[in-house]
């Protein structure tokens, strides 16, 4: 698949809350990249990531997430999320530019650019 293909399909399944299909477009050794430190900053490999996600799932109660997009340049593309999250009893409005790298057909990276306001 070209990048175009696999921006479509993996910004399809996070519109759909399809993680076994997103799951499928990551390379073993993805990198994952959040701008805040501490744990969960910076993940790599799958495990790693699925780990990451189930912490995120367990800490985490959504009460909306848009997503817009894909933004595709060359062999990275970006999406666009919104979303209104309920962390450690704190509700919060977040924004995030997700921008994906692929390498070899796969996500090799994802690195997240976010903004939260109370």
């Amino acid at each position: 698949m070209i990048t175009e293909d696999i921006a479509r399909a993996f910004a399809a399944a996070i519109r759909a809350d399809d993680a076994p299909a997103n799951q499928a477009l990551w390379a073993d050794d993805i990198v994952s990249l959040e701008p805040h430190g501490g744990d969960g900053a910076r993940v790599e490999g799958r495990a790693a990531l699925l780990a990451k996600h189930v912490w995120w799932e367990a800490h985490a109660t959504m009460h909306s997430f848009v997503t817009e997009g894909p933004f595709v340049f060359g062999d990275q593309f970006a999406l666009h999320f919104t979303m209104d999250v309920t962390m450690q009893g704190e509700r919060v409005q977040a924004r995030e530019i997700a921008l994906y790298t692929v390498r070899d057909g796969k996500i090799a990276e994802e690195r997240f650019f976010s903004e939260v306001s109370g």
